[in-house]
């Protein structure tokens, strides 16, 4: 594995210890509610605090055109964290809001004031004991940076390895918790009282929500998920910080610093070819974490990526990761193919797929994805840009009100980010460059004999199972040829049950053909063969019985 683990003779107590650490207490939610109450009171939303029910209204129903986007915004700035992070994330909706919107979203910033460092310590004596100090030849208690999670710091450990601290901030995962909790019972009520915000099911995206921010909380999670892609990105030449995981716990990590150039201090592009090799090597980076690895950074801003010497890359921070399974990336593939073959309703199926087959008017989206396809039309496949595709997809998406799962919504904004950044220091830089590499290797995966073998051991598997029971099988069909009857063996009591529900004379065939149809039915995923005999049989018996 990339990096190194330091193991000291005090390993195993610090981790006991780390782990024994006290949850935070939960807050509860009444007081929360009367205070977002008046936040929404405070921004002219009356109507919708009457709808939610903060305070007594005889209006029931939530008229989505109320919103605004300053006062939106607003709101979500006067929640704090939860909400700052919420809509740095609707930032990246394209698929549900329009540009105004996104532009309003775009102006929250993850920057808050420091915690006192008096208000840090106890979270250090209680993850590593009150002697941490002992453990560092230099601990800078000036934060470097500080967000709405965590404070990071400088410090130097006795080998002298120079390393980053970061801290989880005291109380915030119990008000984070909180804030989420009440977010999506509100998105309850509102989704009860409108279908227009049903149909965006925002309860389901803050449950998402809810789940990644837990997820970014626990500061040993982000660390493994820096090992995880960082033994990746190792494979192409890019950095990523080691780990030192006998500080490491869910409310501390620490990790290698790593020394370069951040790519927000590049400034306008100046014909460097450092810089411009640089960016290519960064969008490669970020093309392969996407379509070839499926867990990537999910927040590659430039202050995230770093200039190492003269043209390598790093990333640091891995609170926010996205992943894509093995069948999410399939149908990426395949929508791609889809919208180079010009296959519209193949199109339609992938997005109407991801949206949970919501009733449309299928003919005009086939007429709007035909004219799509029209802009790509004599494009060769990998000459297709990702982002382009995905921005002018979502721009349909948005017309249509279909909803992007939540693991795609992070995928454009790593993809628009990842794009701003290129542009940003290489504008003459074409991505599809790029792609057209990274592509060849997707399509030599997905097709390869490596591939075609999987699929060939399965069936030889089941064949091999079938082979088995061939003799008896063969045996069977053969009795049933030459006399024309099907052996059939039911216990006693069976027999007298069926024979209290109809008459001592009627045949039992009815049912037996009923049962092999759904015989049939139970065994045609695992062998069609075994459920085209069953069926055949069931056959057999209707005939004999007319």
């Amino acid at each position: 594995m990339k990096g190194y683990r330091k193991i000291w003779t005090n390993t195993v107590p610090r981790l006991n210890k780390i782990m024994a650490s006290p949850p935070e207490k939960p807050i509860g939610s009444i007081a929360r509610a009367a205070e977002i109450g008046r936040i929404l009171m405070r921004h002219g939303a009356k109507n919708l605090a009457g709808a939610l029910g903060f305070i007594p209204s005889s209006n029931n129903v939530i008229d989505p055109r109320e919103f605004r986007p300053a006062a939106v915004v607003a709101f979500l700035r006067d929640i704090g964290p939860v909400g700052i992070k919420l809509g740095q994330l609707l930032a990246t909706r394209s698929d549900l809001f329009t540009e105004h919107w996104i532009t309003a979203f775009s102006t929250l910033h993850d920057q808050v004031s420091p915690v006192r460092f008096a208000d840090i310590e106890p979270v250090l004596a209680s993850s590593w004991g009150e002697d941490w100090r002992n453990d560092f030849a230099q601990f800078d208690e000036k934060p470097l940076a500080s967000a709405s999670i965590a404070q990071t710091y400088s410090a130097e450990l006795r080998d002298g390895s120079k390393v980053i601290v970061k801290v989880r901030r005291p109380g915030t995962a119990a008000r984070m918790e909180a804030d989420v909790r009440l977010l999506v019972r509100l998105a309850e009520i509102a989704e009860a009282r409108s279908p227009d915000i049903a149909r965006y099911r925002p309860v389901e995206f803050l449950r998402t929500f809810g789940r990644n921010l837990a997820w970014e909380m626990d500061l040993a999670a982000e660390s493994r998920a820096c090992e995880r892609i960082g033994a990746y990105l190792d494979t192409i030449g890019v950095r990523t910080p080691a780990i030192h995981w006998e500080l490491t716990g869910l409310r501390v990590n620490v990790q290698e610093r790593l020394y370069g150039r951040p790519a927000s201090s590049l400034g306008s592009p100046s014909g460097d070819p450092r810089v411009a090799a640089f960016a290519k090597s960064y969008a490669n980076a970020v093309l392969r974490m996407i379509i070839l690895n499926g867990e990537f950074h999910g927040d590659p801003h430039p202050g995230n990526v770093f200039l190492i010497g003269e043209q390598d890359v790093g990333f640091i921070d891995f609170g926010s990761v996205g992943t894509l399974t093995k069948a999410r990336r399939d149908e990426i593939v395949r929508l791609v193919l889809a919208i180079a073959g010009e296959k519209t309703s193949d199109v339609a199926n992938v997005l109407l797929a991801w949206a949970g087959e919501p009733k449309v008017d299928r003919d005009a989206l086939a007429v709007d994805l035909d004219q799509l396809i029209g802009e790509f039309r004599g494009t060769v496949l990998s000459g297709i840009e990702f982002s382009q595709i995905f921005s002018r997809v979502f721009d349909l998406l948005r017309d249509y009100r279909l909803v992007l799962p939540p693991d795609l919504a992070i995928l454009l904004r790593t993809l628009l980010t990842a794009e701003g950044v290129v542009r940003s220091l290489a504008p003459d830089y074409n991505i599809a460059e790029d792609t057209r590499p990274i592509m060849t290797e997707l399509f030599a995966e997905r097709f390869s004999l490596a591939s075609a073998r999987s699929g060939l051991k399965k069936l030889r598997g089941q064949l091999l199972g079938l082979s088995a029971s061939l003799p008896d099988i063969l045996a069977t069909a053969n009795s049933i040829a030459k006399s024309g009857y099907v052996p059939v063996q039911l216990d006693p009591l069976s027999i007298e049950q069926l024979a209290g529900l109809r008459n001592e004379r009627q045949s039992l065939k009815g049912p037996l053909a009923a049962a092999l149809i759904v015989a049939s039915a139970l065994l045609v995923d695992q062998s069609w063969l075994l459920a085209g005999g069953a069926l055949v049989i069931a056959g057999v018996v209707l005939i004999r019985k007319s």
